[in-house]
C-alpha cells in the first residue's frame, strides 16, 4: 500500500510543480473575467459529467476484486454506461450554457470542448482495471506521458497568445491523450483482459448499486462547484474570476486525498473481508494522514494568502487574498469527506455518503444565498468551508450508525487519545 501510495504522490507533486506554473500563468494572461467564464463553464459542465461516471468507480473496483473472472464483463458492461452517461452530458451542457449565458459564442465553445473531453474520460474504466489489481506503475507512467505533451501544448498556446476557446482545448487535449494511454497501458499488460463485452443483467446490476453514489457524487460537486454557478449568476464573471483564482491554488492540493484513496482502496477493502480490527487499524492511519496533512497544508497558506495571490497572480487579483484565506480551511473537510468513502461503501451504506452530500450541497446553496450577496466572493468561500466541514466530520456524530466513523476522525486527529486500552 505504501509503494502504492508513493508512486501515486511523486507523480502528483511533478503535476503540481509543472501545473501550478502553467496555471499561475494561465491566469495572468486571461485575466478576472476570461477566468471568470472558464471556471463557471468548466464547474457547469463537471457537475453534469457525473451523469457519465454514475459513481460506478469504487463499485467496480470493488467488484473487480471480489469477481476477477468476471471482468471482461464487468468492464464492458461499465464502459457502456460511461459512453451513454458521456453523450448525454455532452448535450445538457451545451443546452444548459446555451440557456444560461445566451448569445455567448465563447461560452458555447467551451461547452462543447469541455463537454467532449467527457466521452474521452469514460475510458477511465481502464485505469479502475489497474487500481483493482493494485498496480499503480502503469497507469500512473501513461497519465505522467499525458500531462507531459498536453502541458507543451498548452504553454505553446499561451506563448501565441490564443483565444479563450483554444486555451480551454489545450486543457482538455489532456483528458484525451490520456484515455489513449491508459488503452496503450493496458494492451501492454500479458493478463490484461480482452475482447469486453457488455451485459445488460450486470450493468443493471452496477447501476442498482452505484446509484447512491452516484447522487453522492453530484451533491459532492454540487457543494464544491455550485459557488462559481451562483457567483457568476449573482455577481458576474469578473467577481468569478477573484473567486476562481483563490480556488485554484486550493484545488492544487486536491490531488492528495484523491490519490490517497485510490491507492488504499483494495488493501482496506481486502482488510474489510478478513480482520474488521485490522481494517478500522488502516482506515485510521488514511484519517491521521489526510487530516494532519490538510492542516498543515492550510495554516501556512491562510497566512500567506494575500502574499501568494499578488506575487502569484499579479495586482489585479489582489481581492483573491482573504478568498484563498477562508478556502483553504475547506481542505480538512473535503480530505475526510473523501477518506470516508471506502468506509461506507465497504460496509454497503452508500445511501448514508449521500445523505452527507447532500447535506453538504444543500447547506452550501443556502448559506450561498445570505453571504454571495453581502460579501461576494468571500461569502461563498465561506459557505464552501462551513458545508463541507460539518457534513463530512460533525455530522457523522448525529446519527448512531456512524459515531464510530466519528471517533475515529476524532482519534485521527488526536492521536494521543486514538490509543486504545491493553487488556
Amino acid at each position: 500500500m505504501r509503494r502504492n501510495v508513493s508512486w501515486m504522490m511523486a507523480d502528483k507533486v511533478v503535476r503540481l510543480v509543472v501545473g501550478l506554473a502553467i496555471n499561475v500563468w494561465m491566469v495572468r494572461y486571461l485575466g478576472a473575467s476570461a477566468l471568470g467564464l472558464l471556471g463557471f463553464t468548466q464547474s457547469v459542465v463537471s457537475i453534469l459529467a457525473i451523469l457519465s461516471q454514475l459513481g460506478l468507480e469504487t463499485i467496480l473496483v470493488r467488484e473487480l476484486v471480489r469477481r476477477p473472472q468476471d471482468e471482461r464483463t464487468l468492464l464492458g458492461s461499465a464502459l457502456a454506461l460511461r459512453l451513454g452517461g458521456a453523450v448525454l452530458t455532452l448535450g445538457l451542457a451545451v443546452t444548459a450554457i446555451a440557456g444560461l449565458r445566451r448569445g455567448d459564442a465563447d461560452a458555447l465553445a467551451l461547452a462543447v470542448v469541455f463537454g467532449s473531453a467527457v466521452i474521452a474520460q469514460s475510458l477511465d474504466v481502464v485505469e479502475l482495471w489497474f487500481q483493482s489489481r493494485s498496480r499503480v506503475v502503469p497507469f500512473v507512467v501513461a497519465r505522467a506521458v499525458a500531462f507531459a505533451v498536453a502541458s507543451g501544448v498548452r504553454v505553446a498556446a499561451l506563448v501565441a497568445h490564443a483565444s479563450l476557446p483554444v486555451i480551454a482545448f489545450t486543457v482538455a487535449v489532456e483528458v484525451f491523450l490520456g484515455a489513449a494511454a491508459l488503452v496503450v497501458a493496458l494492451r501492454l499488460q500479458g493478463d490484461a483482459p480482452r475482447q469486453w463485452h457488455a451485459e445488460r443483467a450486470t450493468a443493471c446490476r452496477l447501476l442498482s448499486e452505484s446509484w447512491p453514489l452516484m447522487l453522492n457524487s453530484v451533491a459532492s460537486l454540487l457543494a464544491i462547484r455550485i459557488d462559481q454557478t451562483m457567483l457568476t449568476l449573482m455577481k458576474g464573471v469578473h467577481e468569478n474570476g477573484i473567486y476562481a483564482a483563490a480556488q485554484r491554488l486550493t484545488e492544487v492540493v486536491f490531488f492528495i486525498p484523491l490519490a490517497v484513496a485510490t491507492a488504499t482502496a483494495p488493501t482496506l477493502l481486502r482488510s474489510h473481508a478478513r480482520d474488521r480490527a485490522e481494517y478500522e487499524r488502516r482506515l485510521g492511519r488514511v484519517f491521521t494522514l489526510l487530516g494532519w496533512g490538510a492542516i498543515a497544508i492550510a495554516l501556512p497558506v491562510s497566512l500567506l494568502a494575500d502574499w501568494l495571490t499578488v506575487v502569484l497572480f499579479g495586482s489585479a487579483f489582489r481581492d483573491s487574498g482573504p478568498v484563498l484565506a477562508l478556502h483553504i480551511w475547506s481542505t480538512p473537510g473535503l480530505f475526510m469527506g473523501v477518506a470516508i468513502t471506502n468506509w461506507f461503501v465497504a460496509e454497503g451504506r452508500q445511501g448514508g455518503l449521500m445523505l452527507r452530500s447532500v447535506l453538504a450541497a444543500a447547506l452550501n446553496i443556502v448559506l450561498n444565498f445570505g453571504l454571495i450577496p453581502a460579501f461576494g466572493a468571500r461569502g461563498a468561500a465561506l459557505a464552501t468551508l462551513v458545508s463541507l466541514t460539518f457534513a463530512y466530520v460533525f455530522a457523522n456524530a448525529l446519527f448512531p450508525s456512524t459515531r464510530l466513523l466519528f471517533r475515529l476522525q476524532m482519534r485521527a486527529l488526536l492521536p494521543r487519545r486514538a490509543r486504545p486500552e491493553r487488556p
